[in-house]
């Protein structure tokens, strides 16, 4: 593979992940879930291509972790969040 496919990748790859950080920090709560979990992705994408552009034979498995434990941090939050909501609403009446 060309040197400069991989170049463009990895700007790509962090220009995406400076745009999921600013929708993470928005104050809405699904925008941060979706934030997180877009992150994630690239970072686990990020490792893949970094590992195999130098061969590291162990960052395909630390990409899976991340793709793994992505979607179950964004389960946990929005079960936190979700309980926080409830507890909130019923201090209200």
């Amino acid at each position: 593979m060309h040197e400069y496919v991989i170049y463009f990748t990895l700007f790509s790859l962090a220009v995406g992940a400076l745009a999921s950080l600013k929708l993470s920090f928005k104050k809405n709560t699904a925008n941060v879930l979706v934030g997180e979990g877009l992150l994630a992705v690239i970072v686990a994408t990020f490792i893949v291509v970094v590992s195999n552009y130098y061969g590291i034979s162990f960052g395909e498995t630390i990409a899976l972790l991340l793709l793994v434990s992505g979607p179950i941090g964004t389960i946990a939050f929005s079960k936190i969040m979700k309980k926080s909501n409830s507890i909130s609403n019923s201090n209200k009446c």
